[in-house]
C-alpha cells in the first residue's frame, strides 16, 4: 500500500534554552545566578547580554519568571517576554539589532493598575534651577542631595545604543517624568519621596549609602502579580505541523482535521511556471495551488508557503531551476514576489510564512535539473554562495513587506551537512558557511525567521538516531547541534531571530521495502516522540 509521508514541522523559537545553573554568562548561553538562593529562574540567552550591558542588577534587578508569550495590547501582538523584578524585558526579532530587545512602559502601567491618570495631576510652572526640565510632561527631575538624587541617577544611567547621545540613551531607559516628585506610600506603607517616569519608578532613601540612596522600584514583581492569569484556551493549537507537496492536500485533508497541526509547510510555488517569460505572469496556472491554500487555511493551520523555480531567462546557472538568479532579474523577482503575497496573503488563503527555496545551501552540480531542493550554494566561494542568495532577500523583502507588513520571511531551510568547526574526516562542511556568508553579505537584515532541516537515515541497529549522529553529535546531536550552530551564527553577526526546524525525521535509505519488516515503522515513530519530547523539554 502507497504511504503518504508527512514531514514533521517543528517550531523551536530562539527562546528556548536548558535551564543550567552557572555563575555568569558567556555569549548564546543563559545567565543563572546559582548563589541566589530564592532566584531559580536564568535570563534566558535572548536577553541575557541585554541585561549585563544595560545596568545588570540595579536596573533590572533578577529574574522573576522563565520565558513567557504576552499578549501586548499597545502593538496588538503576542511578544516573547521575560520578566525581573523591576521590568520586563520583550524580544521584537523583526527590528535592527539595537532595538530587537526592548523595555515595557512599567511606569506608565503600574499607575494604571492602581487607577491613577498622571495628567490629572500636579504639573509644574516652569523650569527649576539645577533640575532637568521635561516641557513634553510639564515636570522636573531634581537631585536631592549634592550630586545626589534623581537627575544625577537618571543622567548617569542608560541604554548602550550606537548613536544615541547620553541623554537620548537615558531617555530610551527610563522614558520621560510622568509626575513630579512627592512623598508617596511605597508598597509596604512607608512614604517615601518617588517620582514616576514612563519605565521606571524611582525611589529616595536617604539613610543608605550614596550608591544606593536613589533605588528603583520593583515594578516587575509589583505588575505581574496583579496580571490575570489567562485561561486555558479549550481549542489550543497542536505543537505538530506537517508539510504537504502541492497536488496533494485534497488527499489529506480529512487528516488535518483530526490531527489539527499548527502548520503546514506547502511545497510549493514555482517562479519558473507563473512567469516563462519576462512580465508576461500566467496566474491561471496556480488554479490548484489556490483551491488548496484554501483548504490549508479552512483547516485552521498556518501556511508556510516556499517559493522556488527561477524560469531559464533568470537564472545564473543555466539549466538550473533551483539556482541562484541572475542580478539584473531581481527586481523581476521581486515584483513577482510582491504580487504573489498581495494575492495570497488575503482570504481565503491567509498566508503570512513565506519561505524562499528549500535546503539552498547546495552546489547546483550535486542536483539534478528540476531539483526540488538546492541549489543557490557554490563550492568555489569561501561563504558557499551566501552572499547572492542575501541579494535576493535585499530585493524582496522591501516587495513583501509593502504587500502585507505582517509577511514573515523565512529562510529556505539549510541542510546544514556537518560543522565546519568541528568537521568529520575528509569533510571541510563549507556547506554550512552559507548561512554566515548571508549575514556577512548583510542578509540579516531582510529575514525573520531562520529555518534548517534534520534528517538522518535509520539502520537496522539500537541507537538514540538524533543524539549520535556522527556530524552534529558533539554539539547534542542533529536537532539540538543544528540549532545551537544556527543561533550561535546569528548571535555572531548581532541577530536574535526565530528559528524553526521545518524538516525532519528518521529516513529509510532509498526506501528500500526491508526497512518495514526489521522495525523502521517502529523506530521512526520512537524517533517522533523523542524529537518532540526534546523541544518541548526545552521550553
Amino acid at each position: 500500500m502507497r504511504m503518504v509521508r508527512l514531514l514533521i514541522l517543528l517550531s523551536i523559537l530562539t527562546i528556548f534554552s536548558p535551564a543550567v545553573s552557572q555563575a555568569q554568562t558567556t555569549p548564546g548561553t543563559d545567565l543563572c545566578f546559582p548563589d541566589i538562593p530564592a532566584i531559580t529562574n536564568c535570563l534566558d540567552r535572548a536577553f541575557a547580554p541585554y541585561w549585563q550591558q544595560n545596568g545588570g542588577l540595579p536596573v533590572f534587578g533578577y529574574p522573576i519568571s522563565p520565558v513567557e508569550q504576552y499578549q501586548s495590547n499597545d502593538i496588538n501582538t503576542t511578544l516573547t517576554i521575560q520578566w525581573t523584578e523591576r521590568h520586563r524585558l520583550e524580544l521584537h526579532p523583526q527590528n535592527p539589532p539595537a532595538y530587537q530587545v526592548l523595555l515595557g512602559r512599567m511606569g506608565a502601567e503600574r499607575l494604571a493598575q492602581l487607577g491613577r491618570n498622571p495628567t490629572d495631576g500636579f504639573v509644574e510652572a516652569g523650569p527649576e534651577v539645577g533640575c532637568l526640565w521635561f516641557a513634553e510632561t510639564r515636570h522636573n527631575v531634581c537631585d536631592q542631595a549634592p550630586g545626589l538624587g534623581f537627575r544625577s541617577y537618571w543622567e548617569s544611567n542608560g541604554l548602550q545604543i550606537p548613536g544615541l547621545n547620553a541623554y537620548e540613551r537615558s531617555l530610551a531607559l527610563f522614558g520621560l517624568p510622568l509626575t513630579a516628585a512627592q512623598p508617596e506610600p511605597g508598597p509596604n506603607g512607608e512614604l517615601r519621596l518617588t517620582q514616576w517616569f514612563e519605565r521606571a519608578r524611582f525611589e529616595w532613601h536617604p539613610d543608605n549609602p550614596d550608591e544606593f540612596k536613589v533605588l528603583l522600584g520593583l515594578l516587575g514583581n509589583e505588575i505581574r502579580s496583579q496580571i490575570a492569569p489567562q485561561p486555558e484556551s479549550p481549542s489550543k493549537p497542536s505543537v505538530f505541523g506537517v508539510e504537504i507537496n502541492r497536488g496533494r492536500v485534497a488527499g489529506i485533508a480529512s487528516q488535518l482535521e483530526v490531527l489539527q497541526p499548527n502548520w503546514v509547510r506547502y511545497n510549493g510555488v514555482l517562479w519558473s511556471e507563473i512567469e516563462p517569460q519576462p512580465g508576461e505572469r500566467n496566474w491561471e496556472a496556480l488554479a490548484t495551488v489556490e483551491q488548496e491554500l484554501a483548504t490549508i487555511s479552512a483547516s485552521g493551520a498556518e501556511t508556510m508557503l516556499i517559493i522556488r523555480g527561477a524560469p531559464e531567462w533568470a537564472q545564473q546557472v543555466p539549466d538550473k531551476v533551483c539556482g541562484p538568479i541572475k542580478a539584473e532579474a531581481l527586481p523581476a523577482f521581486a515584483a513577482f514576489v510582491g504580487e504573489l503575497v498581495a494575492r495570497y496573503s488575503q482570504p481565503p488563503y491567509n498566508v503570512k510564512y513565506w519561505e524562499f527555496g528549500n535546503e539552498p545551501d547546495v552546489d547546483p552540480g550535486l542536483v539534478g535539473v528540476n531539483s526540488a531542493f538546492g541549489c543557490w550554494g557554490d563550492a568555489k566561494d569561501p561563504y558557499y554562495g551566501g552572499g547572492r542568495y542575501a541579494a535576493m532577500l535585499a530585493a524582496v523583502y522591501p516587495a513583501i513587506k509593502a504587500a502585507d507588513p505582517q509577511a514573515q520571511v523565512v529562510l529556505g531551510g539549510l541542510l546544514l551537512d556537518c560543522d565546519p568547526a568541528q568537521p568529520p574526516r575528509g569533510k571541510d562542511c563549507l556547506p554550512a558557511k552559507f548561512l554566515e556568508g548571508i549575514l556577512q553579505a548583510g542578509g540579516g537584515e531582510h529575514f525573520d525567521i531562520a529555518a534548517y532541516h534534520a534528517y538522518m537515515y535509520w539502520g537496522d541497529v539500537e541507537l538514540d538516531w538524533d543524539v549520535l549522529f556522527p556530524p552534529w553529535s558533539h554539539r547534542g546531536g542533529a536537532l539540538l547541534g543544528k540549532l545551537d550552530f544556527v543561533r550561535s551564527t546569528l548571535a555572531a553577526y548581532g541577530y536574535v531571530k526565530p528559528i524553526v526546524m521545518n524538516e525532519g525525521g528518521l529516513l529509510c535509505r532509498n526506501a528500500d521495502p526491508s526497512c518495514g519488516p526489521n522495525g523502521f515503522y517502529e523506530d521512526q515513530a520512537n524517533y517522533v516522540l523523542r524529537m518532540y519530547t526534546r523541544s518541548i523539554a526545552q521550553g
